[in-house]
């Protein structure tokens, strides 16, 4: 008799139902986890669909040297138009983040001051940076009449 011999208890083989039960549920687990690729798991990314991005970094002063706040930075992508503006911090410092690579067009502007443009080139996973110091607008004196 079975129950007279207590290590049988412990012993015993499971039953070819119990065996497909648990292949059923290791297989169910298996599908309802996410998986990662080896890249993905090394990165710490799972997005599938991001492109590689850089940005755009920068101080703005104005004609003495001091830092220039709240100055507009504007950012426009040569090829698509796609344009996104910042303000420089109190530091005269800006940072556009999240920019495909390409060739972009700088803006920098402020009130009294003369505007003023350049081109950057943005690189995958790096800052390009630009520095500048924004003129005061001369004031336009009327022709002689």
């Amino acid at each position: 008799m079975p129950f007279l011999n207590p290590s049988s208890a412990f012993h015993r083989t499971p039953s070819r139902v119990q065996r497909v039960g648990i292949v059923f549920l290791a297989l169910l687990f298996v599908s309802i986890c996410p998986r990662r690729s080896h890249a993905q798991a090394a990165s710490g990314s799972t997005s599938n669909a991001t492109a590689p991005t850089g940005s755009i970094t920068g101080k703005v002063s104005e004609k003495h040297g001091g830092p220039l706040a709240g100055a507009r930075v504007s950012v426009s992508n040569v090829k698509t138009g796609v344009a996104s503006s910042v303000a420089t911090d109190v530091n005269g410092q800006f940072t556009v983040e999240n920019l495909p690579a390409g060739a972009y067009q700088v803006t920098i502007a402020a009130d009294g001051c003369a505007p003023q443009q350049d081109k950057v080139t943005v690189k995958p996973g790096h800052k390009s940076k630009v520095s500048t110091t924004l003129k005061p607008v001369e004031p336009q004196t009327p022709a002689p009449q």
